[in-house]
């Protein structure tokens, strides 16, 4: 039930960002502002992978590890991008849980 918690969280999370980076006007800007504008529609693709990755995963796991694990080091990244920055620790808190919260999911695949 908790491995469905977060699954369900983290999925409908980056189907959210996911479909907001590649479609919407507002993450075009911020990418610019993190000087990497040309990795906004991989990055945006990633994410919606990803979070199909953990649905798929409630029925074949090792694709919801590998989509966990992915999903993880991508807002590892994420948090060095906006550190490197000098980006307030707030604009960090929704990067950290989602590492936090797929790190968990591959822990409990991997358990």
């Amino acid at each position: 039930m908790f491995q469905l918690a977060l699954t369900l969280i983290s999925a409908g999370a980056f189907l959210f960002y996911g479909y907001e980076t590649l479609f919407k006007i507002p993450p075009r800007g911020e990418y610019e502002r993190y000087g990497m504008s040309r990795l906004r529609v991989f990055v945006g693709s990633m994410q919606l992978i990803g979070a199909l990755g953990l649905l798929l995963g409630l029925q074949f796991a090792p694709i919801g590890a590998v989509a966990a694990g992915g999903l993880m080091v991508m807002m590892l990244l994420g948090l060095l991008v906006r550190y490197r920055i000098h980006d307030a620790p707030r604009l960090m808190v929704p990067a950290a849980s989602l590492a936090t919260v797929n790190g968990l999911l591959l822990a409990l695949y991997i358990l």
